[in-house]
């Protein structure tokens, strides 16, 4: 049986359990004390809660950027000492080969105490190479492993006669909720991200590469949102949040950690953030390093202050230019912004990022993971309650 068969025909219902959807009741800590009352998980948005000025593009995903598609697979195994609660999340950034057509690309390391590999060739080059893949610490040697498998699948010469590439692979110390040092990641789950992979809506919280993070003292893990700039162009971001405390969370301004009320809750380790914008706009790499700094002002919005510890990698993209790896052509002919007219992807930016990770917060429900260790749902109502007390809700409207 083939790679393809196997993950098709046997994968689903086997090796995986479906990510656990939190159902409608409360939660009790040991003492009693109810600690969760809501219903249903919800997108920040859903809550009434309108961040920043600018128009959201439909799906308000980073696939609202053309030819992103996003692929997830969710890992949860077992319960006690040795559960996993891990997974990996797959952005694919055009629906072509991105080996033979290349995007402009940057990055900016805001804080490095974490990996994304690949990624001194994408600032000798400019350009990305392969797809991006998010996931557990401990899980970067076998994801990629399969990305390199992958590639040289779909490019039989890659790394032959042609030249070879290394993938972007991040990842995120997710120790809190999953037994790490067991890896049990495997390449049949790498690849039926791949294969999962499409536009539309994208499955946020405790997801893929999220499922075992933590954010501001409660339940993180995926996030996205986006930004239309004029109408000509769209400005996506995803998130992998794994970062900050519980009494640095701002939403929209608003100390919502330090607001929410008696709601114990145990010190997540959270460690790390890894963003990513997309964007359809044509911006060369300097500008796209730009972008990825724009991101940065996003995250600090939320009130995280980047930790010694934690491992905050931003990488930006655009899908405008393709440049194609073909070695006959000695010119590429390509199309930029202005610089004096890329101020406004720049709120586009900041907007993007700091609902992408809200969104990962509101979006997540309650899960429990190794030596029963449990990451909360942060509580919808009183969040709402809050934004509402701060009249932040209702009052604004799209510019």
């Amino acid at each position: 049986m083939n790679r393809r068969n196997f993950i098709k025909n046997t994968f689903f219902g086997f090796s995986l359990l479906p990510s656990r959807i939190l159902q409608e009741g409360t939660l009790n800590d040991p003492s009693g004390e109810n600690l969760y009352s809501d219903a249903r998980r919800r997108r920040v948005r859903e809550l009434g809660i309108k961040i920043g000025t600018l128009k959201p593009a439909p799906y308000n995903a980073i696939t609202d950027v053309k030819g992103v598609r996003v692929g997830q697979t969710t890992i949860i195994k077992g319960k006690g000492k040795g559960a996993v609660r891990t997974g990996v999340t797959v952005i694919l950034p055009h629906r072509g080969n991105i080996y033979e057509e290349n995007l402009f690309a940057s990055y900016f390391n805001l804080n490095g105490w974490g990996e994304m590999t690949g990624i001194a060739a994408l600032e000798n080059t400019g350009k990305l190479r392969t797809p991006i893949f998010l996931t557990g610490t401990y899980n970067v040697g076998i994801v990629y492993d399969a990305a390199v498998g992958y590639l040289s699948k779909i490019n039989p010469t890659m790394g032959e006669t042609e030249e070879m590439v290394n993938p972007i692979v991040a990842e995120c110390f997710d120790d809190f909720l999953s037994h790490t040092q067991s890896r049990q990641i495997s390449e049949e789950d790498v690849l039926r991200a791949i294969e999962k992979a499409k536009s539309g809506p994208v499955a946020e919280g405790a997801v893929g590469g999220g499922t075992g993070m933590t954010s501001f003292g409660f339940k993180g893990g995926i996030g996205t949102s986006s930004r239309e700039v004029t109408d000509r162009f769209i400005v996506g971001v995803l998130v992998m949040a794994n970062t900050a405390s519980r009494s640095q969370l701002r939403i929209d301004g608003v100390p919502v950690g330090k607001e929410i009320k008696g709601f114990k809750y145990k010190y997540g380790k959270a460690k790390s953030i890894i963003l990513v914008a997309a964007t359809d706009a044509p911006l060369l790499p300097y500008q796209l390093k730009k972008i990825a700094k724009r991101v940065a002002l996003g995250l600090a919005q939320t009130g995280a202050t980047s930790n010694t510890g934690s491992g905050d990698i931003i990488l930006a993209f655009s899908t405008a230019n393709k440049i194609s790896r073909n070695k006959s052509s000695s010119f590429h002919t390509i199309k930029a912004i202005n610089d004096f007219w890329i101020t406004p992807f720049y709120q586009a930016t900041v907007e993007a990022t700091q609902e992408a990770i809200i969104n990962a917060l509101t979006s997540a429900e309650t899960t429990v993971g190794r030596e029963n260790n449990t990451a909360y749902g942060i509580p919808l109502d009183q969040v709402q309650q809050i934004m509402k007390k701060y009249l932040r809700i209702g009052e604004k409207t799209h510019e």
